[in-house]
């Protein structure tokens, strides 16, 4: 009996000891030590599209037709099209080529939805560009369109530039793009125009011309400001568990995320797989976000 008359004193004292009143004196005349700015900052990490289809701006998904699974992730293609992997760039060496369907009533391009829908806006201008070549020598025509998926007929065009490629060297062409209304979730369409010729395609992009400080390959505007406007004292970049990957394989590499976009590898990220109840296979990196 003598442990359970011990424990119930013991009870009973604790009980007294929470009952007792706190209290704590702060005095506003005595300010403690200065807290420096760089104690606080912000902290980014590419999950649920923060960085390829989030800050930073690009538009196109897939670009460089890389991503593993499937060269045409991201893209629809129609008519006569076929993927090679000679292209101009050795670690990103995948384009596609569009050829004459063969018939006059059939078309030959590709579609590209972005990321969950390209959004757009009325009188904004958007900058297309790709690297083309015309294999065999001589000019050919694309048209670069805008596009409403859920209209019908000519009322799916909200803008339209046609881009002449001319010649057997790959060549960076470009065009602007100004739609005539705004669309959440509007379409990339890139149609060949012209019959009996080839075309070969590689790293299609589109920017808004209006980016974050006005940078080419550069930051979305709206998400960029609204982090600047914090006035962090630090920003933590790339992020956490990203950094180390799947495995040394899929590890962020910063030194892929230098140079040449065009040639920057694509890496696996690591949310990709992490959860069997968020599944997202399509999940890369195009370290186009980078140092």
């Amino acid at each position: 009996m003598k442990p359970f008359f011990a424990a119930l004193l013991a009870s009973a004292l604790c009980l007294g000891a929470a009952a007792q009143p706190h209290s704590f004196d702060i005095d506003l005349s005595k300010p403690g030590a200065a807290i420096p700015a760089t104690m606080y900052g912000i902290f980014f990490e590419d999950i649920n599209y923060g960085a390829d289809g989030g800050l930073y701006a690009e538009l196109v998904k897939n670009r460089s037709f890389e991503f593993p699974a499937s060269p045409l992730t991201g893209w629809t293609a129609f008519g006569k099209v076929e993927v090679r992997d000679d292209g101009p760039f050795d670690r990103c060496p995948h384009y596609v080529r569009l050829s004459d369907p063969g018939h006059k009533d059939k078309m030959t391009g590709l579609d590209n939805g972005g990321y969950f829908g390209i959004g757009v806006q009325a009188g904004e201008e958007y900058r297309f560009s790709v690297w083309a070549r015309v294999p065999g020598g001589g000019e050919s025509v694309l048209r670069v369109t805008l596009a409403d998926p859920s209209a019908a007929g000519e009322t799916q065009r909200l803008c339209e530039q046609r881009l002449t490629v001319a010649g057997a060297e790959w060549k960076q062409y470009e065009v602007v793009l100004k739609p005539a209304a705004t669309l959440p979730k509007a379409v990339l369409r890139i149609f060949l125009a012209g019959r009996r010729t080839t075309v070969d395609l590689e790293h299609v992009s589109l920017f808004p011309v209006d980016t974050w400080m006005g940078h080419r390959n550069g930051l979305r505007k709206d998400l960029a400001q609204a982090l600047f406007d914090l006035h962090p004292g630090v920003f933590r970049f790339p992020g956490g568990c990203i950094v180390e990957g799947t495995d040394l394989d899929t590890r962020y590499n910063w030194k892929d995320s230098v140079g040449p976009v065009e040639n920057r590898p694509l890496n696996q990220n690591r949310w990709q797989y992490t959860f069997d109840y968020r599944f997202f296979p399509d999940y890369y990196q195009s370290y186009g976000l980078g140092f």
